[in-house]
């Protein structure tokens, strides 16, 4: 497999030197989303081919910036640091439904020579009875049943099996974690440009060409798990009279946008005193006793007034005023039972969180305000397939 790299630039109108294994460079989402941010933080480059394991030992001497799209592996931590995510990866364990009782001691695994689920097989002392060259190959081993089972981004495998007409039915998929796929850059290229990492990162979401969204499978989980839970904790009297209280005494626009921005300084200034003042209120302290029962699959619970302003939290939040966010727009007052959002990484916690937002309304149907749970969906995903629950949509 070959790596996405680039080499040291020697000077500001020296392009630096990326490198790509995509046929069609212009097309990748990865490429665009690198291009999109290295031409606002004005830092030119171009690209080229390079083997992966390459990329890894240039960067150990000194001789390459850095290489994108890679799994931050144990042995290269000393040389640089990986980049928040640009995309992730959805990888599963995929089997053959036919060889479903072999034992796990004796399971055939395969993989695509050099790839990331190779080198995670090696870090973990595992041994692939069968390398290929491409998803392809990998994906008629399976098949005929010469590897017993495969690690591999599970929309990787989808297109890979219709592509090579076999029935999905066929096969039986097992999600194990998301990788976070990103830009690994050198400890020498960031020393010389001091803060350069943390303009590259706020710049991602930005240059986003698309947000992760969970699966139709993965969806069925998390709603099959949360939804009832979340809509049955917005009917409690505490959340009710919460939000009739604070609805008896709106604020004007510029109020609002004063103590927001308020909240926004302390925290970006790591003294939330406003969002610690919250959290220690009757109501968010009830609702973090709450969140305790999930064992960690919930992340943090926001509870929204009719104008969109925080009335109760779990942790603390990165501002006050929630009315301008989707979550809080496509749900407060609007004829829909829920919203799930996209996958976001939370980079303080480096857990994968995803909202999930349930109107409040009172008995007679008017609406009061919104309910927010974030949800580690890893553990979430991890947690439905260890206990059994839901088996149709754990596996199919």
């Amino acid at each position: 497999m070959l790596a996405l790299a680039f080499l040291a630039a020697l000077g500001a109108a020296i392009p630096a030197q990326l490198g790509t294994n995509i046929a069609s460079p212009a097309e990748d989402s990865a490429v665009l989303q690198v291009a999109c941010i290295m031409q606002q933080l004005e830092q030119p480059y171009n690209l080229l081919s390079l083997p992966w394991l390459r990329a890894r030992q240039e960067v150990r001497l000194n001789r390459l910036d850095g290489y994108f799209t890679a799994v931050l592996l144990q042995e290269m931590e000393p040389f640089g640091q990986l980049s928040a995510p640009l995309y992730l990866e959805n990888w599963y364990w995929i089997e053959h439904r036919s060889t479903l009782s072999v034992p796990p001691p004796v399971k055939r695994l395969g993989a695509v020579r050099g790839s990331h689920q190779a080198k995670w097989f090696e870090t973990m002392d595992l041994a692939a009875a069968a390398e290929v060259n491409t998803s392809e190959e990998l994906v008629k081993m399976l098949n005929l049943k010469r590897v017993d089972r495969i690690l591999m981004d599970l929309e990787v495998f989808e297109q890979t099996a219709a592509r090579l007409g076999l029935v999905r039915q066929d096969f039986s998929v097992r999600f194990f974690r998301y990788v976070p796929l990103g830009v690994y850059f050198s400890s020498q290229f960031l020393q010389q440009r001091p803060g350069f990492l943390s303009r590259f990162n706020a710049l991602i979401p930005s240059c986003s060409q698309t947000p992760f969204i969970l699966s139709e499978r993965e969806q069925r989980i998390v709603l099959d798990a949360f939804l009832p839970p979340a809509s049955e904790l917005a009917t409690q009297a505490l959340i009710q009279q919460a939000l009739q209280s604070q609805n008896a005494t709106p604020w004007s626009p510029e109020q609002i946008s004063q103590h927001d921005q308020r909240w926004i300084d302390e925290v970006k200034q790591g003294q939330p005193q406003l969002a610690e003042s919250m959290l220690h209120t009757e109501l968010s302290q009830w609702l973090a006793r709450w969140q305790q029962q999930f064992s960690g699959r919930v992340a943090e619970i926001i509870l929204m007034d009719a104008q969109g302003r925080n009335v109760a939290i779990s942790a603390v939040t990165s501002d006050y005023w929630q009315g301008d966010e989707i979550k809080y727009r496509q749900v407060f007052a609007q004829p829909v039972s829920h919203l799930l959002d996209s996958v976001r990484f939370d980079a303080s916690s480096q857990r994968f969180l995803v909202q999930l937002t349930v109107p409040v309304n009172n008995a007679q149907g008017e609406p009061l305000g919104a309910l927010t749970l974030g949800l580690d969906v890893e553990l979430s995903l991890q947690y439905c397939q260890r206990n059994g629950i839901s088996p149709g949509y754990c596996v199919d």
